[in-house]
């Protein structure tokens, strides 16, 4: 291999990404040239701190404050590295195969300078030299036993290149579709930070998590009974639990070492620090075979770009089915699509943009960020499921089971429902031309929204039920509730879309800058919406009165009330409906100039 060429396509590829974040053109080599003295003097001070803390640190420090560090410097690492890769969404080659052709290179030389040129990065000139500083303090400090980590840090970096480098390829077969393209730079930032709560996941819901929840509420109970003196210091002393949650935490975080491959670099600095080298040998064997194998099968895809045979064989056969019989089945498939459906108990018009609305935002890489960020957001907060499971008042079950199906209403839905018209952009001309009455396209968004409300706040009520089970009567007035909480969202959100419309760009649903006060609007509507939604809560209001009385307590209140109301919010959604609608006429050219041009 020409180590020339090497040396260059490396240096081009440093350029591009100092240009790419410093966004200097052909006239920045002096901003370019600064920055990367200013990454250079970075990576000579991470090197510093880690030799200092590898040295002087941990010195004496315990074998799993050892693990505990390198298990931060490994999160660091994978953060920084997979931020800088979504950043670039890029090809599997840094430069175009096709480019190489021309040089006295083999294909396997292409496919090392393209290999080794995607992997300098910024995130590897920070944190690569924290690493070894690390390393190289540890061995200062505890001994020879620990240059084992040289080895593991270039292992562990060379398989975190291999496969985020056979990623990028298969990332990039996959982003030739532009609507699946938005779709993953949708759902891959919140999938990678979901991978973080693995721990967490596993430290509440995995092997063992019922006996740690049981002996935190027996801990908790005996320390209430100690403030109240029903029990003696000593007493407690003696039943209190001995396991403790730190201990289940460095159980579970070296299981997770031991298991996942990034944590085997920490799992051989602990093993190495105890005297024992051989689990630090087997995890730098491990690596280097996943990141051989990485390269392997990213360099066999590269040979078939090469050749032209990448999509050899994908093609399917023509279809053996006559013109006439063909034209015949293409026309029953189209009677049965989503769109040609009918909605029962509403207009032919209602229908229609509903079933058209749905199918849109099915579609919409926006309604998957959306349906995304409550499931994310239940997972961070998943401990309050289990924290005092089955120990709350029988009436404050229903009570936080309502107010967490709301806060997922408005967190899944408070962009689609609050700003109906700004993700139709251009599309809302079709509407404001259509004879259609502004009452029934109202209605018809509201409808095509409703799965994905009902699909969200059903995953508040069974983590709900699952965790902290109701009555009966209690988990059917719930299911009961759902209905008038979405239609006085829905009345809350049609205002919003109308008084203060946002426009947004295409495919990520953030708003487009520079719109003035419009642009706080959906902070302010979060708060506000908890004043319908808080409406909902009068019958479970109504019932816990009739308890404090200790009247009618067999009554079941929440569930007969519940219904009621929901009939009445019909009626009242019905209501308010025309007069929304008659705003919406009087205002639409205004919202077709804000969310249509804009857009554009």
């Amino acid at each position: 291999m020409n180590w020339a060429h090497l040396k260059a396509f490396v240096w081009l590829r440093w350029r591009l990404s100092v240009n790419q974040l410093t966004r200097s053109g052909p006239g920045g080599a002096f901003v370019s040239a600064i920055f990367t003295l200013l990454m250079a003097a970075g990576g000579v001070f991470t090197l510093f701190i880690g030799l200092v803390i590898g040295w002087l640190a941990l010195g004496t420090a315990p074998t799993r404050t050892v693990m505990m560090v390198w298990d931060g410097a490994i999160v660091a690492f994978v953060v920084f590295w997979m931020v800088g890769l979504m950043s670039e969404l890029q090809r599997s080659d840094a430069i175009s195969i096709d480019r190489f052709l021309h040089l006295p290179v083999s294909p396997a030389s292409a496919f090392l300078i393209n290999y080794l040129g995607s992997s300098v990065s910024l995130s590897l000139v920070l944190t690569l030299p924290a690493m070894v500083g690390l390393a190289a303090g540890l061995a200062l400090s505890r001994g020879p036993r620990m240059l084992v980590l040289f080895p593991l840090v270039a292992t562990f970096v060379l398989m975190m290149t291999a496969v985020t480098y056979q990623f990028r390829g298969w990332l990039a077969s996959l982003m030739a579709n532009p609507r699946r393209r938005r779709t993953i730079i949708a759902a891959v930032p919140l999938l990678f930070v979901m991978v973080f709560q693995l721990p967490m996941l596993w430290n509440n819901f995995g092997p063992g998590a019922q006996q740690r929840r049981e002996a935190r509420a027996e801990r908790r109970r005996l320390e209430r009974d100690r403030a109240a003196g029903r029990i003696t210091p000593e007493e407690y002393a003696r039943r209190r639990p001995t396991t403790s949650s730190s201990d289940d935490d460095d159980a579970t975080t070296r299981l997770l070492n031991m298991t996942l491959p990034p944590g085997w670099l920490a799992y051989g600095a602990e093993t190495a620090a105890e005297g024992r080298v051989w689990p630090a040998l087997a995890g730098v064997l491990g690596m280097g075979v996943i990141g051989a194998a990485s390269l392997r099968r990213a360099y066999g895809t590269t040979l078939r770009l090469y050749r032209g045979d990448f999509n050899r064989g994908r093609r399917s056969a023509p279809s053996a089915i006559p013109a006439a019989a063909s034209s015949q089945v293409k026309a029953a498939h189209r009677a049965t699509t989503l769109v040609d459906r009918r909605l029962p108990w509403c207009s032919e018009r209602v229908s229609a943009i509903a079933v058209t609305g749905f199918r849109s935002w099915m579609r919409a890489p926006e309604m998957k960020l959306m349906l995304l960020s409550p499931v994310f957001m239940l997972l961070v907060f998943s401990g309050m499921f289990t924290s005092q499971s089955g120990e709350s008042w029988e009436l404050m079950r229903p009570l936080a089971a309502q107010g967490l199906t709301g806060l997922m209403l408005i967190f899944g839905m408070i962009g689609p429902v609050g700003n109906q018209f700004g993700y139709d952009r251009s599309g809302f001309r079709a509407f404001v031309l259509s004879p259609a009455p502004r009452r029934d396209i109202l209605m018809g968004k509201n409808l095509s929204l409703l799965p994905f409300a009902l699909a969200t706040m059903a995953v508040a009520v069974v983590l709900s039920q699952q965790f902290r089970p109701m009555r009966v009567d209690h988990l059917l007035g719930l299911l009961v509730q759902l209905l008038p909480m979405y239609l006085m969202f829905c009345l809350a959100g049609n205002l919003m879309s109308i008084v203060g419309p946002l426009a947004l760009k295409a495919g990520s649903g953030m708003p487009v800058p520079h719109q003035g006060i419009r642009s706080y609007y959906p902070l302010l509507f979060m708060p506000v919406v908890l004043l319908p939604l808080g409406l909902t809560l009068i019958p479970l209001g109504i019932e816990a009165l009739l308890w404090a009385m200790n009247r009618f307590a067999w009554f079941p209140a929440y569930l007969v009330l519940g219904a009621v109301q929901a009939v009445l919010t019909v009626g009242l959604y019905r209501i308010v409906l025309d007069w929304e609608a008659g705003l919406l006429q009087r205002r639409e050219q205004w919202i077709l100039d804000i969310v249509g041009s804009k857009a554009e």
